[in-house]
């Protein structure tokens, strides 16, 4: 690898990533996926939630050319506050207003979200999610891909999750199978199924505890145990859903420090058990 002092981290993770051994790329990986939320663990907890060992960590950390852990973690911290948005005071291009208004627009609806966002009720989410039997995803019609993206990442560090319907099935299907100590994850945002309030009620028969991700403006939008209403886009087409995105974001990384701090609780529960028997 060249020079490396002036290389972000994630650079220095693209660079070496098809050349690593498995342990070590899927630890890579996970650190590309999630690499906002990596300065809030230390190397164990890292190698926890990446179901890997610290010696995997600590040959990365290596290869990536840092003295240690810490150093990797310092620049991560530095390069997230060089993001923030600073307003433009010089005359624009007509590309760049473009640029520029989209970007308002985004940094818009991620303010409108994040204001009237409930903290309460994203802890009590996470943790329900973190301790869940299994994990439902649902979406349907334009929800489908949001549900998915949302499937795809929680199944990389949790077991029991599925997205459902199934190609040519109902949701109706699975309410036999979904059980109380389920948790279920919707998204329901505009354009939405006409079907979705009664489904709602079905499921909530099923099962409590069930996330909501919907429109803040939906005025109709069913009283679910945990609503996480977001900055609709469909003010134009095609809808901005950066607001939903960055919503489902946070939640997964609250979902990760809960079972990292549960992690944390059981390995201090197994060390005295062990000190106590020995």
């Amino acid at each position: 690898m060249p020079d490396t002092c002036n290389i972000s981290f994630l650079d220095r993770v693209r660079a070496i990533l098809s050349d690593l051994p498995a342990s070590e790329r899927r630890l890579a990986q996970f650190t590309l996926d999630f690499s906002g939320d990596l300065s809030s663990y230390n190397a164990s907890e890292l190698a926890s939630l990446a179901q890997v060992s610290n010696a995997t960590v600590t040959r990365l950390i290596r290869r990536l050319e840092y003295a240690n852990y810490e150093a990797a973690r310092k620049q991560i911290r530095s390069e997230r506050t060089d993001d923030s948005f600073s307003p433009v005071n010089s005359p624009l291009s007509p590309g760049e207003t473009t640029l520029h208004s989209h970007l308002q627009e985004s940094y818009s609806k991620l303010g409108n979200t994040y204001r009237h966002l409930s903290q309460s009720a994203l802890l009590e989410a996470s943790q329900a999610i973190s301790r869940a039997r299994q994990v439902w995803l649902i979406g349907l019609q334009a929800n489908y891909f949001l549900a998915g993206h949302f499937h795809w990442h929680l199944s990389k560090f949790m077991p029991g999750v599925r997205l459902i319907p199934g190609a040519g099935q109902t949701v109706s299907e699975y309410l036999t199978v979904i059980q109380h100590q389920d948790v279920l994850i919707i998204f329901d945002l505009h354009p939405r199924a006409s079907q979705m309030p009664e489904l709602i009620r079905l499921l909530e028969a099923r099962c409590a505890d069930l996330v909501l991700i919907t429109d803040q403006d939906y005025k109709e939008r069913p009283k679910t145990r945990w609503s996480l209403p977001c900055q609709p886009g469909r003010e134009q087409l095609p809808d901005n859903s950066v607001a939903v995105a960055s919503l489902s974001h946070l939640l997964l990384s609250e979902v990760l420090k809960v079972r990292g701090a549960n992690r944390r609780d059981e390995s201090a529960q197994e060390l005295a058990a062990a000190e106590a028997l020995f």
